[in-house]
């Protein structure tokens, strides 16, 4: 199964790119939903990568989804120059470890 980044920077895709991870540029927020839904109909793709900007603009659509998949994985990915989001699994990591990642 292959793996496929839907981005709103051309940077994104062009650097997963050359990690072999062909991906899609996508202008609109309103797109992503059709586009996750033609994506979980490939059977050749089983990871579908979303920056987080895309992600978080539909998240709600995007968690329904989710819940439902069974053979497929949605990765919400940082874009280019976008950080990371800290969660409360990376903030119990970084104090019981005691790194900054």
């Amino acid at each position: 199964m292959k793996s496929v980044v839907l981005a709103n920077q051309k940077e994104t895709i062009v650097g997963l790119r050359l990690a072999g991870i062909k991906g899609e540029l996508i202008n609109d927020v309103e797109e992503v939903l059709p586009k996750v839904r033609a994506l979980i109909n490939d059977p050749s793709v089983g990871t579908i990568m979303i920056t987080q900007a895309l992600y978080n603009a539909n998240q709600e659509g995007l968690l329904e989804i989710k819940l439902k998949l069974k053979e497929k994985m949605i990765i919400k990915i940082p874009g280019f120059n976008e950080g990371i989001e800290e969660s409360l699994i990376y903030n119990h990591i970084r104090d019981s470890v005691g790194l900054k990642l």
